[in-house]
């Protein structure tokens, strides 16, 4: 069992300057907070607290006595939520230590919990420190990361067993008897993923020539194939899948297959999305210090250089071509944004062409960045062809 990440405490401290503290509000359910709390996850929202000399997490009294047990900081201070809002506990762990000024907070955190704050006489200013620090991961995130695209790579080899396993009726795709669908499909992926201990967390996406949809981003089921949309013989079928592992960290992974195809613009696309791949792991074999948009204009360069129209005004080329991936599928750094990458960073990947006559190819893989080079996670195939 991996180990559970511990927060990098330190760097959040170093990032205060001239602050006094730092303050977040949420649950489990909000990435930055649950990188505080580590492997506490509570369920309702609690606060935490960093000072330079502390760390306190301030839980609901019935979870106090775990959190006691799994918290990596320093203390735990137990509050009644039925009386007591998570930020004024948090006011009043800064009050009992001393802590008076400034207060950091998250762009998240809410607006009643900053109305306690600032009741209580603080001043707050918003921050992206956390965002910024969960960028660099840490050994124990990378085996987590690394156990999810484990968990991706199962629900990928389902996909191409059942394609493999289906069969040709005319203009569809059969399987035990039955019209193949996406829905089945997502079905049958999401299911081996479960069954290899991970949550496939929603974000598993079928597209049949065109681009899956992606439930995080409010795909229009209309475009790229709904849940119903039959899966055809020569069709692209592009499968995306964000699985979780139980810690809660997330893989990517995306691959377009193509039952019985005859060649032509999909294969081309595919052999330009492959080298746009390599291309990318190219730029980033030097490792920390490459900047995530010289990545990105790699990916691009590739692209047009098999003749595709990679202009911004085309879009032929699809809009994201790879971020940080960690507690949330889509993460910073953007392959859009300035300055360098750093050791421990993990970023997805993700070549891709899309026409709306001929269909959709992309690959998505997730790559670690090093002091000196570049680690993929996982070897996934990258061939379009099922094998039957």
């Amino acid at each position: 069992m991996a180990a559970d990440p511990t927060p990098d405490y330190e760097r959040l401290v170093s990032v205060l300057a001239d602050a006094a503290a730092f303050v977040h509000v949420g649950n489990r359910h909000d990435p930055e907070f649950s990188y505080c709390a580590g492997p506490v996850r509570p369920e309702r929202r609690s606060a935490f607290v960093l000072t330079a000399d502390e760390t306190v997490l301030c839980v609901p009294e019935p979870i106090a006595p775990s959190a006691e047990r799994a918290f990596p900081g320093d203390a735990v201070r137990a509050f009644d939520p039925d009386r007591r809002h998570p930020g004024l506990a948090a006011a009043d762990a800064l009050a009992d230590r001393g802590v008076g000024g400034t207060v950091l907070t998250p762009p998240a955190i809410g607006h009643d919990a900053a109305l306690y704050l600032e009741r209580a006489g603080y001043e707050l200013s918003s921050t992206d420190a956390v965002a910024q620090t969960r960028e660099q991961k840490t050994g124990a995130e990378l085996s987590r990361i690394e156990r999810a695209q484990a968990i991706a790579g199962a629900g990928l080899d389902r996909a191409r067993a059942v394609l493999g396993a289906s069969t040709v009726d005319g203009d569809r795709l059969v399987r035990d008897g039955e019209t193949l669908t996406a829905e089945r499909l997502g079905r049958e992926i999401d299911a081996a993923m479960a069954g290899t201990g991970g949550d496939p967390a929603r974000n598993t996406a079928v597209g049949v020539d065109g681009p899956p949809v992606d439930p995080a981003l409010g795909g229009d089921p209309a475009v790229g194939g709904g849940d119903a949309t039959p899966l055809r013989p020569a069709a692209t079928i592009t499968v995306a899948v964000a699985p979780r592992e139980p810690g809660g960290y997330h893989g990517r992974l995306a691959r377009t297959l193509v039952v019985d195809g005859d060649g032509g613009w999909e294969r081309r696309a595919n052999v330009a999305v492959r080298n746009a791949r390599e291309a990318a792991l190219a730029e980033l074999s030097e490792g920390a210090g490459t900047a995530p948009a010289s990545v990105r204009g790699e990916i691009v360069a590739e692209l047009g250089a098999y003749g595709f129209d990679a202009g911004p005004e085309s879009e032929v080329v699809v809009d994201e071509l790879g971020g940080g991936v960690g507690l949330e599928q889509r993460e910073a750094p953007r392959l859009s944004a300035g300055g360098e990458l750093r050791a421990g960073t993990v970023l997805a990947i993700r070549p891709g062409l899309s026409d709306p006559e001929r269909g959709h190819v992309e690959l998505a893989d997730v790559a670690v960045v090093r002091e000196d080079g570049v680690d993929l996670l996982g070897d996934h195939a990258t061939s379009m062809a099922v094998e039957k």
